[in-house]
């Protein structure tokens, strides 16, 4: 598994989005937010769990954050299949027991994969009998598990690491081969699809690859797997979603970010074009080692993770946003020149990472979150949940209100401020209907038309307060505030907007 590295550059989001606040009430939870807005928010089921090896509340914060699972490393090839056709699922079995018993969702990792497959399998080197062995498995693997688990990683990390990228093929000195591509071929990939649809015609299958928030430009890996994607549906491949792991590593000392969130956008896109879903399968956001860990470094990372949510949440065909691990304390990154990136940290306590998710959820309203499970994305239009103008002028009256009467102009700024509703329509539909005005960051000045005295409130990614002034003649200066990425909310009267923005 691979990361990429957070360094500079940052684009401006390109809808209008909401603010939230900085600490979760007694009763919100990830796993509450998450599912009043149809979507799937997950972690895995460390290894020590299934020998006892963890305390309690890792448990109980499973149990109460989370609505998706997914084993680390007990339903892989070798711990499957340890020798031929000598299966052991006690684990998988306990994992999706654990998830029945708590209204979570399922995930299967990993069906076909270059990495963690037992020696008895890089033994041969006959196609055919290569072929039989992966049929066998998945078929043993995923007949096991029919209506048991939701979705599967059918194929993992198959395209290779050069540019311009392919299929992972021989093993050189710097990278690992594949058993399966060396001595298939490609159809391996097209075969295990089909393979695993016949078995279980109603679990979602994924391709699932680290590297692709790098962006989907010519060349890149990204790119690379849509251009796969497109085939297979105009094969008829049964695929259905792509998962991204987003392992991402931050190795800098400044706020910025590298467009990983918005390139993970723009991938949604194109796949919702061809009806296939992008889920967020691995994330972490590990800090450097060696590099402080400090309020500094937690606060960056918060502001990361927001990122990944509020993309995760305005796009349609997203589902599960899975992080990699529960507490830093069991993070496979430990031995990986990284640490600290997960949401909560060694003694389960929650980070700003936490309160950065919290406050993404509670700024996108449940009714204007697009539920890719329950309706049908390839429908839409845009990105907007509406299928008409006059349903999205609906949607943004009623964020239009919501601002209005829940959030009225807080002049103390010493104060935390309430939640504001979101705002998943267009900003040209708000504008629109509302007269809301717009903004722009030029250098260290905030550029506003509309009102040339509004107010202007800077709010940091966990809704605390950090600015505020009115604007003199259409414009505030900004130049007090530190470099970092921040929510700005402009208020005129009754109105009021809301966008992300980067102060460099």
């Amino acid at each position: 598994m691979k990361f990429t590295r957070l360094t500079s550059g940052v684009v401006l989001a390109a809808t209008v989005i909401g603010l939230g606040a900085s600490v979760a009430g007694a009763q919100e939870t990830l796993r509450g937010l998450a599912e009043e807005r149809g979507r799937y928010v997950g972690s895995i089921l460390n290894s020590q769990w299934f020998s006892g090896g963890l305390p309690g509340n890792y448990e109980e914060t499973q149990k109460r954050e989370f609505n998706a699972v997914v084993c680390e490393n007990e339903m892989k090839f070798d711990a499957t299949e340890p020798s031929q056709n000598n299966f052991n699922f006690n684990n998988g079995d306990r994992m999706v027991k654990y998830a029945k018993q708590n209204g979570m969702r399922a995930r299967g990792h990993a069906l076909a994969w270059h990495s963690q497959v037992p020696n008895w399998v890089n033994s041969h080197k006959n196609k055919q009998e290569l072929l039989g062995i992966l049929k066998n498995h998945i078929e043993k693997t995923v007949g096991h598990f029919k209506g048991q688990i939701d979705e599967w990683d059918v194929v993992n990390e198959a395209v290779n690491d050069n540019d311009p990228h392919d299929w992972r093929a021989t093993a050189t000195n710097s990278r690992p081969g594949s058993v399966w591509f060396d001595n298939i071929g490609a159809e391996f990939l097209d075969s295990a699809f089909v393979w695993t649809h016949r078995v279980d015609p109603d679990a979602e299958l994924c391709y699932n690859d680290y590297n692709l928030e790098q962006g989907i430009g010519e060349g890149s890996k990204a790119g690379f797997v849509l251009k796969q994607v497109k085939r297979w549906k105009e094969m008829g491949i049964p695929i259905t979603c792509v998962g991204s792991q987003t392992h991402v590593e931050d190795t800098t000392t400044a706020p910025e970010f590298n467009g990983a969130a918005e390139n993970l956008r723009a991938f949604a896109k194109e796949l919702a074009k061809l009806g296939v879903k992008l889920n967020i399968t691995e994330l972490d956001i590990g800090i450097k080692s060696g590099m402080p860990v400090d309020a500094a470094a937690l606060a960056r990372q918060g502001h990361f993770y927001r990122q990944f949510m509020d993309v995760f949440l305005e796009e349609p065909n997203m589902g599960e946003f899975v992080i990699w691990g529960v507490s830093d304390k069991w993070s496979w990154l430990g031995g990986l020149n990284r640490q600290a990136g997960l949401i909560f940290n060694d003694n389960l306590q929650k980070k700003p990472a936490y309160d950065s998710l919290i406050a993404s959820l509670k700024a996108h309203a449940p009714e204007t979150v697009f539920n890719p499970y329950k309706d049908d994305f390839t429908k839409l239009d845009s990105i907007a949940k509406a299928d008409s103008i006059a349903k999205a002028d609906s949607v943004a009256k009623a964020v239009a209100d919501s601002i209005a009467k829940a959030n009225p102009v807080v002049e103390d700024t010493s104060k935390q401020i309430e939640p504001i509703a979101p705002a998943d329509s267009t900003e040209v539909l708000l504008s629109r209907a509302y007269g809301v005005f717009g903004v722009k960051v030029s250098g260290r000045t905030l550029n506003i038309s509309g009102d040339a005295s509004a107010k202007v409130q800077v709010f940091d990614m966990q809704g605390r307060p950090v600015f505020s002034d009115k604007a003199v003649k259409g414009s505030v200066s900004l130049a007090t505030v530190p470099n970092g990425i921040y929510m700005v909310r402009v208020t005129s009267g009754t109105s009021s907007l809301v966008r992300r923005i980067a102060l460099k």
